[in-house]
């Protein structure tokens, strides 16, 4: 095998396959990225974890058609190194490459091209066209609260619901949930997925790259996304969502609305002097005002005050701030409602509407915290 290649394009490639390889998997290959040039002038790089996978196609100039696995770290460093303009990449014998660019020329150590898994087909799968924005969108706004905690299998994924033409996606670490929907033209889905952490963020990451529509396509197990040149398969979890609609309290009895980057601003200011590993702020709310304070034996104490619109009877409770500032971070809207029903009750967000109404897209809960 023997091509020639533009060193941008060709890095462009190998930093989106450095994501999704896997450095610390117990199977060797998994951390290098298949390399088949064709006689189409075509080199398809393909990346996997077994989890998820990757293949990009980019145009270049073969010489002699092959392929090859390299350890896709060391290659994405080399790659970066080399001035722009042409490399040429050879395979030598050994599972060996040479690559050479102007003045100077590497040799790295691969390993057999049989040895790398093969990956989900997505030929004869029907696909849908959505608006790549409105996908990131989704994802935008709910990553931030899916678990991270590997023992919550079932909530190491966000909710991937959608009727055909509405989608919403659902996050939670049991601490706190995210709801958000768009329009969405498809797929139409009889029950909701579970998209796992790892390949939202890929999702997020090849999307970020592509101006106009991508392709959706569920089956067998695997949610597959095609744009431009690129395919990536995510293997869904087989797990149960938690039903999220009994942790959305169905009323309030207390609304208050509040300039959300006015909130926001104080939230971070509270958070500099509460304690580290929780976050903890108080949250007194009386008519016309909102009271912030923090304390820290360690530190010191903090007292805010915040102007809102709020008529009822007061209330205190505590949250994590850091969970307040990102829920409302994902908001689009300048005012934000606060609704709560007693002080050991969830806070449940949303973002104020028109008619003094709440948005019906966006809604995040957080749960309290005893102070």
């Amino acid at each position: 095998m023997e091509f020639e290649i533009d060193q941008a394009r060709f890095l462009s490639a190998l930093t989106l396959a450095h994501t999704v390889a896997d450095r610390r998997a117990t199977m060797p290959v998994l951390a290098n990225v298949l390399l088949k040039a064709t006689a189409d002038d075509e080199l398809v790089c393909s990346a996997t974890d077994m989890m998820i996978a990757l293949t990009e196609t980019v145009q270049c100039k073969v010489h002699s058609p092959g392929s090859l696995t390299l350890g896709v770290r060391h290659l994405n460093n080399v790659i970066r190194t080399l001035p722009s303009g042409v490399v040429r990449v050879k395979s030598l014998d050994n599972s060996w490459a040479q690559i050479v660019a102007a003045r100077s020329e590497f040799k790295l150590m691969g390993m057999p091209e049989g040895d790398f898994p093969e990956l989900p087909d997505s030929s004869g799968v029907s696909f849908t066209s959505v608006a790549s924005h409105r996908l990131v969108d989704l994802i935008d706004k709910t990553l931030f609260s899916v678990s991270t905690d590997e023992a919550r299998v079932n909530l190491n994924g966000a909710l991937f619901e959608c009727d055909g033409s509405r989608a919403t996606m659902v996050s939670t670490d049991g601490h706190r949930l995210t709801k958000y929907s768009v329009e969405l033209g498809g797929p139409k889905l009889a029950k909701g997925i579970v998209v796992p952490r790892k390949g939202m963020d890929e999702i997020r990451k090849v999307l970020n790259k592509v101006e106009g529509e991508c392709e959706l396509a569920i089956a067998d197990g695997y949610l597959f996304v095609k744009a431009d040149a690129l395919t990536l398969s995510v293997k869904l979890n087989n797990v149960t969502f938690p039903p999220y609609q009994q942790v959305v309290p169905k009323d309030h009895q207390r609304r208050a609305e509040v300039g959300r980057d006015e909130l926001v601003a104080a939230l971070r200011q509270a958070v500099v002097i509460a304690p580290e590993k929780t976050a903890t702020v108080k949250l007194q709310l009386d008519k016309h005002t909102l009271r912030l304070a923090a304390d820290n034996p360690e530190l010191g104490a903090i007292n805010l005050e915040l102007a809102v619109d709020y008529d009822g009877s007061s209330l205190t409770a505590g949250f994590n701030a850091n969970y307040l500032i990102e829920a409302l971070g994902a908001m689009g809207s300048e005012r934000a409602y606060l609704d709560f029903q007693g002080e050991l009750d969830p806070c449940v967000l949303r973002p104020a509407g028109v008619e003094g109404q709440p948005a019906p897209d966006f809604l995040a809960v957080v749960m309290p915290m005893r102070i």
